[in-house]
């Protein structure tokens, strides 16, 4: 079970109301972080998302593997079992894309060394 350790911070992620959306889509697939799919399926997008350095790099590799299929898009709409694929110009694409850029910002933001104040 992965635990956050003491030394290890919480990033607090603003999400747009469709990249919730897109979030939600995928978020099924990261076992790697117990829970965490849960917290992202019960999230309404009132505040911001709470995730460990170690969740957000599990984030990014999941929806850059997600965008990364040579089938197209992969949109589950409503039964995890019917799995449809769609062009990456569809719009549910492009705002996984931004999300991600997003989340890679961030991840490459919290590496830099921090300046004492």
């Amino acid at each position: 079970m992965m635990s956050q350790s003491s030394g290890e911070h919480s990033l607090r992620l603003k999400l747009e109301p469709a990249e919730l959306v897109e979030l939600k889509r995928h978020a099924h697939e990261i076992p790697e972080c117990p829970g965490l799919d849960r917290r992202i399926q019960r999230h309404r997008g009132t505040g911001p998302l709470l995730v460990s350095v170690a969740e957000l790099d599990w984030l990014i590799a999941v929806l850059d593997a997600v965008l990364a299929d040579p089938k197209g898009y992969p949109c589950i709409e409503h039964d995890p079992w019917k799995l449809e694929y769609v062009p990456t110009t569809d719009p549910r694409c492009i705002t996984c894309g931004r999300l991600l850029d997003r989340l890679v910002d961030e991840s490459e933001r919290t590496d830099r060394p921090r300046a004492r104040r």
